[in-house]
């Protein structure tokens, strides 16, 4: 399609540059009419000669119009159209011809003129076609006056030779021109034919060059014509899009049947249709993540816009990398943070403890009597001492995060003592568990401290969920190349606003919630190598999925 768009594109050129030539011939039929009508007077009938150059600059003007209809047409349909005004040039040259002297023209060698243009137009059958055409009107002109079926139109210049008046029915001359001029004209077709073909070889050779050299790019590669109709795609917009590519050949940017471009291409195309040769992007969200469009104009030496490239990168990895940077950033920032926080606030704390406990001490030996108001009121103090000491515990937990100490171990050992450590709490709550752990699945590097750590903490986000009771289920399945874990309750769910930020340092829903549980959970999954994933539907519950990599989980990482 490519091919035979640019094919097309050529061949509409080079009939803009025939008709162009057509307004000379008429110009200079109509200077050659006068000329020899009146200055030189050797033309009998001259009208005939001045209506064929009325019809054929009409013809002409229609010429131009169906032009614009033929760029929306197929190449074998210009083609078609480019013999029929070969043709019709042929038809009025041979009347030409007549009118002005007939076989004593010296303008029949236009006929060879009209041959050439036919093999530069056309394809080799198609020229040799027109060939014989022009040399079977150019017999039956001569068969024509020479047996008087039609008068012969002498001009007036030959009558002073003595052998003038009988150059139309002399056999010997008539038969020596028509080989001549039959001869030039297939020799000349040949030659120019032979001339296109090499020219042509050589442009499907580099076409070709160039159709292997895109379909193999990276980038996804679309080119659209001047009539913002789809050319040629490559592979990779296959792959990236989702589409087939005959689903978008030759089909129009501007009826919204093209995926990830919409109306944004037609308006692009436009502004280059007015010259300007700026080049323009396009951001697209698709549903596995991110294009980057830009679209880039074509023209040729002239400044004549040829077309628009329009070339599609995916960069949905470079867009999940950045916002992993992002991310790492901001928890860098928060651990620094956290752990200034933290540390000034844990000595006062533990001062505050100590003399606390200190104080209930003397209360409860005041004159030998003990006041329980006052004991009271010091153990609550006590206690929310303890409670910031374990909020300050965690910020440097967050902070500081242990190195991981890994060793083989089995992801399935882990979560089933960890099933049996929360067994009573959950017959006490009303929890039912069901377990289906995958047989046989192999061991990886863990840290299982830690890793315990991090499902304890989606386990009690999965119990606080459901202080009504539930369903919890937890198994495990080999995927591929990872082990995945999946945590399933019926609890309250997570709103969709909520679920983007749920992995989020000190953000949580729960009023005394520090929001590190699952940010701690995160950090430990990927220090193993692993993902965690988190889907939920409000009322109906939440799964926790997280995967560790068979080979390379717990392996040191060298950032």
């Amino acid at each position: 399609m490519f091919k035979e768009g640019i094919m097309k594109a050529e061949l509409v050129e080079r009939l803009y540059w025939l008709i162009h030539l057509r307004w000379i011939a008429v110009f200079g039929l109509f200077v050659t009419t006068y000329l020899a009508s009146s200055v030189f007077d050797v033309v009998t009938w001259v009208a005939p000669l001045y209506i064929i150059g009325i019809i054929l600059g009409l013809s002409n003007a229609g010429f131009i119009c169906y032009l614009k209809v033929l760029r929306n047409k197929t190449f074998t349909a210009v083609q078609k159209h480019a013999g029929i005004q070969i043709m019709l040039d042929l038809v009025f040259l041979t009347c030409l011809i007549y009118f002005a002297g007939g076989i004593e023209n010296p303008f029949i060698f236009y006929f060879i003129f009209h041959a050439i243009i036919g093999g530069i137009l056309l394809e080799k059958k198609y020229s040799y076609l027109q060939a014989l055409f022009a040399v079977c009107l150019f017999a039956l002109l001569l068969f024509m006056e020479y047996y008087a079926l039609i008068p012969h139109q002498p001009l007036k210049i030959l009558s002073t030779f003595e052998f003038g008046e009988e150059l139309w029915h002399s056999e010997v001359y008539i038969l020596g021109i028509f080989f001549a001029l039959a001869s030039t004209i297939f020799i000349s077709v040949y030659f120019v034919t032979s001339i296109m073909d090499r020219l042509r070889k050589s442009r499907d050779d580099v076409l070709f060059e160039i159709r292997s050299t895109i379909e193999n790019m990276a980038e996804g590669v679309i080119f659209i014509d001047t009539d913002d109709k789809i050319t040629m795609c490559n592979r990779e917009i296959e792959n990236a899009w989702k589409v087939k590519r005959e689903n978008i050949i030759n089909k129009s940017i501007k009826n919204g049947q093209i995926p990830y471009i919409g109306g944004v291409a037609s308006k692009i195309t436009e502004k280059f249709r007015k010259g300007i040769e700026t080049s323009q992007h396009q951001e697209v969200r698709i549903k596995s993540g991110f294009l980057y469009n830009t679209y880039s104009a074509v023209f040729d030496h002239d400044g004549k816009y040829w077309g628009t490239v329009l070339t599609s990168h995916d960069i949905t990895e470079r867009k999940r990398l950045e916002h992993q940077l992002l991310h790492s950033e901001r928890l860098a920032t928060i651990g620094e943070m956290s752990a200034k926080v933290a540390h000034e606030i844990r000595n006062p704390l533990s001062s505050i403890s100590l003399n606390t406990e200190l104080l209930y001490d003397e209360i409860s030996n005041y004159n030998g009597r003990k006041n329980k108001d006052a004991e009271n009121l010091i153990q609550s103090i006590l206690n929310e001492v303890d409670s910031l000491t374990e909020i300050s515990d965690e910020y440097l937990r967050f902070a500081r995060f242990p190195k991981l100490e890994t060793r083989p171990a089995f992801i399935n050992d882990v979560l089933v003592e960890l099933a049996k450590f929360f067994n009573k709490e959950m017959s006490q709550s009303g929890i039912s568990l069901k377990e289906n752990y995958a047989p046989n699945l192999p061991g990886i590097l863990l840290d299982t401290n830690q890793i315990k750590q991090a499902f304890l903490n989606i386990l009690k986000n999965s119990f606080e969920s459901m202080p009504d009771g539930g369903k919890l289920s937890i198994s495990t399945r080999l995927k591929g190349d990872n082990i995945e874990i999946n945590i399933t309750d019926t609890g309250s769910g997570i709103s969709k606003r909520d679920i983007q930020r749920v992995f989020d340092p000190f953000y949580s829903t729960k009023v005394k919630g520090t929001g590190l549980g699952l940010a701690l959970t995160m950090k430990t999954v990927e220090g193993h190598g692993g993902d965690i994933m988190c889907k939920s539907t409000i009322t109906k519950g939440t799964t926790m999925t997280v995967s560790f990599p068979v080979k390379g989980c717990g392996e040191e990482r060298v950032e």
